[in-house]
């Protein structure tokens, strides 16, 4: 086997061990930031949104986000979700450029489920 291919296998293992871990750590905080006021913001569209979501969240699509963001207070946690993670992800970007700085990405909306 290509000495390159078998780098390219571990390095992509390594990003999705790295992304799991960090969901992983965030959820483990999910229950102290609802406590503190944390608004559960899920970046899909609002047709994803509409067929399924996490009771008590708000949906406020990524292609709009940057067009919304007064719609999030700045001085409470915002817990991002979407399908994967990888629009939440992009999402926490956005934000931390907007000067937002209690943000946390969770993951999958599904995943935020178990918590009340």
């Amino acid at each position: 086997m290509n000495e390159n291919i078998i780098y390219a296998i571990i390095a992509f293992a390594a990003f999705i061990a790295y992304k799991k871990y960090n969901t992983y750590k965030v959820l483990k905080l999910v229950p102290s930031l609802l406590k503190d006021g944390g608004q559960i913001v899920d970046v899909r569209s609002t047709d994803e949104f509409a067929v399924a979501n996490k009771k008590g969240s708000v949906n406020i699509p990524l292609i709009s986000l940057k067009e919304r963001t007064k719609e999030l207070d700045n001085t409470k946690p915002i817990i991002l979700c979407c399908a994967s993670g990888s629009r939440s992800g992009l999402a926490k970007r956005i934000l931390k450029a907007k000067g937002f700085e209690n943000v946390h990405n969770a993951g999958t909306w599904r995943a935020l489920t178990k918590f009340d």
